[in-house]
């Protein structure tokens, strides 16, 4: 009782259109002092910012501004130039470059939403002027972007390892992404040579040359360099995954205003209010769901859940089979950063008890969130995709079906193959699990 309505206020309010952090704080409020009215009201206060005082979100802050600053530095052109000059050849090598630099992008960025602007206002026109349809360009460009928050550095990845509480690590988080990322990749270029060689897409070619190649990985080498640097500090141990954010924007003005000379004080000044805006946006979500938090742990919810899920099931692998329905239809009507500061909270508990890795956990969770991105009736990247491409959305949802099952697939190999994303991390972090 103590959680659907605690739910139900929350949804009934951010449908009236209040924003996610006064839905969380004002349906948590109004359930303390209906369901706990003993409790002091200065809880609020205490848990929020408890919630914000976090190395993680410090490092959110920093990866932040750099994607902003290497986004602004002149980075995407240089990606897709590269991308181009060792693909140009391979026939229909225009819808390979997109997922190649959404991959190298994602690197970057992090995020979804910047992916897709960054590379469809790009690379859309150019594949409709090579006869692939708008619709299908859209399709694919949004699809291909969900790489973005599995593969490191990733700001979903931060706002669960903050969430997850103590054994779950930003380093660790980071590393994980990297093989589901290389297998998301791999899938999708599968799924669009199927698709193009059905409607025989891809009859452009362009001669490949080495000296292209040379040229503009010449160009681009800064640029993919430092995801490289990024990785390579937190696996060998040099500085933190907080320490590496501060690299990393050192590294992104450096090379955006002094090599690429293409950040101005006027595009720095546009990235310090962008990254400040959406890390702002975060932290204070991210604070109003530690009160969330405190509540799903004094009322006993993840406990009243997992008495209901172990009727069905006490197997671990059947468990994360029932979440991540649950979690799916969620993905569906909630942007990801409020689903995880929602899911993450109520799961976490039941995921420990069930020996389930926590890791394992968290990739599988980003990545049905990020499928619920392309998927109807919210899924913003379908609208954000179809206006680049100056089509309807239910054109472009419709060609996104074959690369949702495709997702899907890939989701549930992750889920039965728990190595995907825990190897990897076990070897790098022996204490990681």
């Amino acid at each position: 009782m103590e959680f659907t309505i605690l739910l139900l206020t929350m949804l009934l309010l951010t449908l009236a259109g209040i924003p996610l952090m006064y839905s969380i704080l004002l349906s948590s409020l109004g359930t303390i002092l209906l369901f706990l009215p003993d409790v002091p009201l200065s809880i609020v206060s205490q848990q929020f910012m408890q919630g914000i005082n976090s190395s993680a979100l410090q490092a959110l802050a920093l990866f932040f501004l750099a994607g902003e600053l290497m986004s602004m530095g002149g980075i995407t052109s240089r990606i897709i130039r590269f991308a181009s000059s060792f693909m140009g050849s391979i026939k229909g090598s225009i819808a390979y470059i997109n997922i190649v630099s959404s991959m190298l992008f994602g690197c970057i960025s992090g995020s979804a939403v910047a992916s897709t602007a960054a590379i469809g206002s790009a690379l859309i026109p150019e594949m409709t002027k090579r006869g692939y349809s708008r619709p299908f360009s859209a399709a694919l460009t949004q699809v291909a972007s969900i790489m973005g928050p599995i593969i490191p550095p990733s700001i979903p990845m931060i706002v669960f390892a903050t969430l997850g509480g103590s054994g779950v690590s930003v380093g660790a988080m980071f590393v994980a992404g990297i093989v589901p990322g290389i297998v998301i990749a791999c899938a999708l270029t599968i799924a669009t040579l199927a698709i193009s060689l059905k409607r025989n897409y891809g009859d452009e070619y362009t001669a490949f040359s080495w000296k292209a190649l040379v040229s503009s990985g010449k160009d681009a080498m800064l640029a993919i360099l430092c995801p490289l640097i990024i990785l390579g500090g937190i696996l060998s141990g040099v500085f933190t995954a907080t320490e590496a954010g501060a690299v990393a924007v050192i590294y992104a003005y450096g090379v955006g205003a002094f090599i690429y000379k293409e950040l101005n004080l006027s595009a720095l000044y546009k990235a310090l209010c962008s990254s400040l805006r959406g890390t702002a946006s975060i932290m204070l979500i991210v604070g109003a769901s530690s009160i969330f938090a405190w509540l799903v742990a004094r009322l006993r919810i993840s406990h009243d859940i997992a008495e209901w899920i172990r009727i069905i099931s006490t197997n671990p692998l059947q468990v994360l089979l029932v979440i991540n329905g649950i979690v799916f239809f969620t993905g569906m009507v909630m942007d990801p950063i409020a689903a995880l500061t929602i899911l993450v909270p109520v799961f976490m508990p039941i995921v420990r008890e069930f020996g389930i890795s926590p890791i394992h956990f968290g990739v599988v969770l980003i990545l049905n969130l990020m499928i619920g991105l392309i998927t109807p009736p919210v899924g913003y990247l379908i609208y954000l995709s179809a206006d680049l491409a100056q089509t309807g959305a239910p054109a472009v949802l419709k060609e996104s079906i074959p690369y949702l099952l495709t997702l899907l697939a890939v989701l549930i190999l992750i889920v039965l193959i728990p190595g995907l994303s825990t190897g990897l991390p076990q070897i790098v972090f022996p204490g990681a699990r």
